[in-house]
């Protein structure tokens, strides 16, 4: 574990990262909101019934600091990895939203009973998101 230091990690990459995760999550959402929607049974008279109350703005907490959490995790492995060009902080990226994310949430969408269209719906934004900013951390060094 010599390779891994807190001290030697680029916070503004990190912080670049965690934006970007963001404005990728709501171009994403946005983009496939009806098909979202459809699959997990939300109404647009749900999300309405969510305005003004805490689960309006909750999710958007919890995916901020669960993007700091990923993308720290992430640079660590970029770092630890020595990974120092864009197709080695791709192949991280990728290896991390496959090996992780999507794996997790398949297991979990086939035991639920959860559709494959949402699975690519869920599973689609963070190995994106992954992907670039495993590129992003690993050339930003």
């Amino acid at each position: 574990m010599d390779n891994i230091d807190f001290g030697d990690l680029n916070y503004l990459a990190l912080l670049v990262a965690v934006v970007f995760n963001q404005l990728l999550g709501a171009f994403w959402y946005g983009t496939f909101a009806k098909p979202w929607m459809a699959e997990t049974g939300m109404t647009q008279e749900d999300i309405e019934a969510m305005k003004g109350t805490p689960r309006q703005w909750y999710p958007y907490v919890i995916a901020i600091v669960l993007a700091i959490v990923f993308t720290l995790g992430l640079a660590l492995l970029v770092q630890g990895m020595e990974a120092d060009n864009a197709g080695e902080g791709l192949g991280l990226g990728v290896l991390a939203a496959v090996g992780f994310v999507v794996t997790s949430h398949g297991v979990n969408y086939a035991f639920e009973g959860r559709s494959l269209k949402l699975l690519a719906i869920n599973s689609g934004y963070p190995l994106i998101s992954y992907a670039v900013i495993g590129i992003v951390l690993a050339v930003w060094t």
